[in-house]
């Protein structure tokens, strides 16, 4: 089962860098005048809502905070040429995992399968609703994959692992993102690098939520790959506007047109996720970013780490940091 397990996986993280790139449409421009009253009043209720690119302060060292984003896109060339002379300035740069962390990832199923893994007698089956399983099955059969291995998995290394890319630019072992573009510049340039966190802590983070949330998410995810629904670029369109948080608080509210689930729910489910893969996470590193001393650092992590009450930058604040956003491309 276990050998099984690991090759499932293994198979799996290679299909991630052949996923097809973004082709899909940017739903902003089909908002009503109600949802676009809707959406600019969250986005001025969010602290830091906006802005790829931030300078904090505070005593003897600065920080440059970079929004990236995972996946690549041609118009990180215009970014780069901005953020070039920034990281050669670094005294360190820091990143969510470093690339050789993240290649331990690969090896962290087989290490630690339990944590990939339902409780001892439990199967995915017996965990969704009648529709959600017969949807799944759907779904599952286009990937070929062992169901009896499948069935035993949790359901958030499923939606990792087998839920297609497509347009959505946050995930892990992405190539070709800002991440990588910097931290390919860095190690030319001969600049320390370090990460926030282990290769583990983001599977941590996705663990730690419910089982029964989990649950309700795949089922979701399939559902609307299954629907009638686009492809959705507003993630990739609003980070390059530099206010990637719009597609954040869009996103249920589409999802819910086109599956048999409320607004209220999927918002619900976003929350707990969001708490955990972000929220959780960010908190973590600020221990980190607390132990710099004295150095011009640039910290590169995903945009959407960001924004919020439990964002990145509102957490500099409330450790006495000044902020200034600054220009990111």
């Amino acid at each position: 089962m276990i050998r099984a397990f690991a090759v499932l996986i293994a198979l799996l993280v290679t299909s991630m860098s052949v996923q097809a790139a973004c082709r899909g449409a940017d739903m902003r421009d089909h908002l009503p005048a109600s949802e676009k009253a809707w959406l600019d009043k969250q986005m001025a209720a969010t602290p830091f809502s906006s802005g790829n690119h931030w300078i904090a302060r505070k005593g003897g060292k600065t920080l440059h905070i970079i929004g990236t984003m995972h996946s690549g896109d041609s118009r990180m060339s215009r970014v780069m040429n901005r953020l070039r002379p920034v990281i050669a300035q670094a005294d360190a740069v820091y990143f969510e995992v470093t690339r050789s962390e993240m290649e331990k990832a690969k090896d962290h199923a087989s290490k630690r399968p339990e944590a990939y893994l339902l409780p001892r007698g439990r199967k995915l089956q017996q965990l969704m609703t009648q529709k959600g399983w017969e949807q799944f099955e759907i779904f599952a059969a286009m990937s070929n994959a062992d169901m009896e291995t499948i069935q035993k998995m949790q359901p958030w290394a499923l939606s990792l692992y087998m839920i297609p890319g497509g347009c959505r630019p946050y995930g892990f072992g992405l190539r070709r993102g800002l991440d990588d573009r910097i931290e390919r510049f860095a190690i030319r340039k001969r600049i320390p690098i370090a990460g926030l966190e282990s290769a583990g802590t983001g599977f941590t983070a996705l663990a730690r939520m419910p089982l029964r949330d989990q649950v309700r998410m795949l089922e979701n995810e399939v559902a609307l790959l299954l629907s009638e629904a686009p492809e959705d670029a507003t993630a990739v369109e609003s980070y390059f506007d530099e206010s990637v948080w719009q597609a954040f608080l869009l996103e249920p509210r589409i999802a819910s047109q086109y599956i048999d689930v409320s607004a209220k729910e999927l918002t619900r489910l976003d929350h707990v996720f969001n708490g955990n893969l972000l929220g959780w996470r960010n908190r973590l590193w600020m221990k980190t970013i607390q132990q710099i001393k004295d150095q011009r650092v640039l910290i590169a992590v995903g945009a959407a780490h960001l924004p919020g009450k439990n964002g990145i930058l509102n957490l500099l604040k409330q450790q006495g940091y000044s902020l200034e956003r600054t220009a990111f491309q």
